[in-house]
């Protein structure tokens, strides 16, 4: 057969290793390997490797900006080799083409074109393919397969479940240590940053905290929820709390998924981390780009604002932005007109995100996976070696705590690449971060935009562009999102899809389960919710409806809406929703 060659620089060390274990183990496993340290690539030499022996290829994705991303590669890889595209408007199929890039969505769709020779399965973020849902995608279709992931874990049994049984192996790509020693990661410097509650904050977090552990006891003990993993237990919360309202057993799962949500939220809103980072202002406006974690989109809003407010050109980066807006940030971002974006889970997966100086955590996550996510965004070597800074700010005494065992896994990975990690208060971190940026050799030097004036629409005014860019960060700092019920663009429209398909067809069985998953929201956004789908008996209503009867605006009912969609999305109940919308499909 007819050899295929990659353009382009050829594979490192470790890429070669794990390519190599790869085809010994039958060409069947999973290739783990921190974010930063170049996946893709091995992913497309496998494509190669497959191509080469006849074998058609399908790639899948879990979104629009991935799906964008592969074909690219793969396109200036192998530029030989037809490649199309399925989802996000695409709807190529294995017809004249041998390479398939598709959504998961479209992969396990009813519709999804099949390969009609020997196949090779790439799935990209494969812990993704865990839910019950989406393992569909799993099939004996694909003689050969390879997942490719950052951290090969779930919160629930998937791993264990569905994708070992059926990748078998599991191969150690690159760890930190790896691509430090390889100088494939930049040296880093890590910074925890102690927050205090306020005393309001930390008499209502004592509350619901007190109160969220000791439900989590009457569940394990008395109602017979598993205790680990975690995700586990929440799947078993759920359950029961679909249940009779008058049963013991259903009353304790909602009271307790009420105290977490709570919790939750006070550690997402907690006003001294917002106050930390505005003392970090003065600081960020010299140190180069900045990349900041928050937990909703709401607190990456009121991040960026504050950031705005002390003269840094932030903006937040959220999921129901428009693509052309999203597109300009990040292009923005990359040349250094744009100084800091400010975003939730959006930019944890599947965005291909410049590189960065400073990592700022505002909302720390028990996901180890979502750490190294987000770690990988800032330890991308640097063009003159000079380190990155990571700083993780935590609610003193509560959950987010490390004295209280929180990242405990990460931070002891971290300790093997980090030139240094110190705890400080939010008055200390200032001066600290400032030192750490003063030992940088020279000023950081980025990207300019090349795309010809003809094609583009930014002012080639260094002033202009600047006062541009701000007037874009200011109104996506304001903006209220169009009023739209499904919105394709939207990180969790599946959520929005199934309370709506509930709504029109649900059964009494999946009425009580959609409900029990609103059981983790707060009053207000259960109300939104059950009369903006119809959960009530009545038909959706639009937002205006729904102010009209709540007192409030219609904008303000779209946040409502949008925030509780985001939580469900965060949550087991976001994997049961999809699990009821697998069933309505197949009826």
């Amino acid at each position: 057969m007819t050899a295929v060659s990659l353009a382009g620089p050829p594979l490192r060390a470790w890429q070669r290793e794990a390519f190599d274990a790869w085809t010994k183990a039958d060409r069947s496993a999973v290739v783990e390997a921190v974010t930063g340290t170049g996946k893709t690539t091995l992913g497309i030499a496998a494509v190669a490797d497959g191509i080469t022996r006849g074998r058609d290829v399908l790639v899948v994705v879990p979104g629009i900006e991935l799906l964008e991303q592969w074909h690219g590669a793969i396109r200036r890889t192998l530029p030989d080799i037809p490649v199309g595209r399925r989802g996000g408007g695409h709807a190529d199929s294995f017809d004249g083409k041998r390479i398939l890039v598709s959504t998961v969505h479209s992969a396990i769709s009813t519709s999804a074109p099949q390969p009609s020779t020997p196949a090779l399965l790439v799935a990209d973020e494969v812990h993704r393919y865990g839910a019950l849902t989406f393992s569909q995608l799993l099939s004996d279709t694909f003689q050969e397969r390879i997942g490719l992931t950052a951290t090969f874990e779930r919160s629930d049994d998937g791993v264990e479940r569905f994708l070992l049984p059926y990748f078998r192996t599991l191969i150690e790509g690159c760890s930190y240590e790896r691509g430090h020693a390889d100088g494939i990661l930049a040296p880093v410097s890590v910074m925890l940053v102690a927050v205090p509650f306020d005393a309001t904050e930390a008499a209502e977090y004592q509350e619901y905290d007190e109160l969220a552990r000791k439900l989590r006891g009457d569940l394990i003990d008395k109602f017979g929820c598993t205790g680990e993993p975690f995700g586990e237990f929440m799947r078993d919360v759920q359950l029961l709390g679909g249940g009779e309202g008058a049963v013991p057993s259903t009353w304790v799962a909602r009271k307790y998924l009420y105290a977490f949500s709570k919790r939750r939220s006070l550690l997402a809103e907690c006003r001294g981390k917002r106050e930390a980072l505005r003392g970090l202002g003065s600081v960020l406006k010299e140190a180069g780009r900045a990349l900041a974690f928050s937990e909703t989109r709401e607190s990456s809003r009121a991040s960026a604002e504050v950031l705005l407010e002390e003269g840094v050109l932030a903006a937040p980066f959220t999921s129901d932005l428009s693509r052309p807006d999203r597109a300009r940030l990040l292009t923005e971002f990359r040349n250094g007109t744009l100084t800091a974006l400010v975003a939730p889970k959006v930019l944890d997966e599947g965005v291909d995100v410049p590189e960065a100086d400073v990592g700022i955590i505002l909302a720390s996550s028990k996901s180890r996976r979502q750490m190294i996510q987000r770690m990988g965004r800032i330890i991308r070597p640097k063009s003159d070696g000079r380190p990155a800074s990571f700083l993780v700010m935590y609610a003193e005494n509560s959950s987010e705590d490390p004295r209280n065992g929180a990242h405990g896994t990460f931070l002891e990975q971290l300790t093997g690449i980090a030139s240094q990690v110190v705890t400080v208060s939010a008055e200390e971190a200032p001066a600290l971060l400032s030192e750490w940026m003063s030992s940088v050799p020279q000023a950081p030097e980025y990207e300019t935009d090349t795309t010809p004036a003809s094609e583009s629409t930014v002012s080639v005014t260094p002033s202009a562009r600047v006062e541009d860019v701000a007037a874009i960060a200011h109104r996506l700092v304001d903006d209220d999102v169009p009023e739209e019920v499904i919105d394709a663009r939207v990180e969790n429209a599946e959520i929005s899809q199934v309370l709506l398909t509930v709504g029109v067809k649900g059964t009494v069985d999946d009425f009580d389960m959609a409900l029990a998953c609103l059981s983790i929201l707060e009053p207000r956004q259960i109300s939104v919710l059950i009369m903006r789908y119809g959960l009530g008996g009545e038909p959706p209503k639009r937002q205006a409806e729904i102010g009209a009867r709540i007192g409030v605006s219609s904008s303000q009912v779209s946040r409502i809406e949008r925030t509780a969609i985001e939580h469900l999305g965060d949550t087991v109940a976001g994997q049961l929703l999809s699990d009821v919308m697998a069933r309505l499909e197949s009826v």
